[in-house]
């Protein structure tokens, strides 16, 4: 059977070819390449800085070393891992260089793609709402910023994110029992966050992301016991 002409909508290449073109040094085929991952690598960026304007910067860097890199990429991992070990290990490098802010982050919990919809919007909130949203995830993304760098990573690759351990693992370039330990005491500590800010500030905690915060990351145990 014929295909119509009209029906073929979407004639971006394979990944593959992509990868295998701007390896070679086809710029219009990396540009693409960048446009993919752009998103989660700026969200992820901000999320470890703790800070908007580093996040983005990380991430420009992020894809001039994927540039220079990529005529290297022997596909031992996927093309996400990949990427996302050199903006770790590039994260890194900051917090060995300088101390990165941890006053501001605004934004942190967008969706995990990074598109700009909020991690807990629940159709189309008005303004008190948003203004809500917005506090609460300042908060929230501070509370993050603030846990050890060794935490941080794992706990936005792998609850934000939505990672698998084992890429995680291979992200941070950690034995499988470490990482589940890292996010294990990662949790802890942001739960006590969560709690000791709330006992502070007991009229704060009318919002209902924050028990949202808890419920998913306390069902996704629960999901990761029952998987073994």
């Amino acid at each position: 059977m014929r295909q119509d002409q009209g029906s073929r909508v979407d004639k971006t290449p394979p990944e593959a070819e992509l990868i295998a073109a701007g390896a070679g040094g086809d710029m219009a085929a990396f540009e693409r390449l960048v446009f993919l991952y752009e998103k989660r690598v700026v969200a992820v960026a901000c999320r470890l800085c703790g800070d908007r304007r580093e996040g983005e910067d990380l991430a420009q860097e992020v894809f001039i070393r994927v540039w220079r890199a990529l005529p290297g990429y022997r596909r031992q991992a996927s093309f996400n891992t990949w990427i996302m070990k050199i903006l770790t290990n590039l994260w890194r490098d900051r917090l060995r260089k300088k101390q990165l802010p941890q006053e501001s982050l605004d934004g942190l919990l967008e969706a995990r793609d990074g598109g700009g919809e909020r991690q807990f919007a629940d159709g189309e909130p008005g303004p008190e709402r948003q203004y809500e949203e917005k506090e609460t995830g300042e908060i929230l993304g501070k509370m993050l910023a603030e846990l050890r760098p060794e935490y941080r990573e794992v706990l936005v690759l792998r609850d934000i994110q939505q990672f698998s351990y084992d890429e995680v693992a291979a992200i941070v370039g950690c034995g499988l029992g470490t990482v589940k330990s890292r996010i294990s005491r990662g949790r802890d500590a942001l739960r006590q966050k969560i709690l000791d800010f709330q006992e502070q500030n007991p009229g704060f905690f009318r919002l209902k992301q924050i028990k949202a915060v808890t419920d998913r990351t306390a069902a996704l145990e629960r999901r990761e016991k029952d998987e073994g």
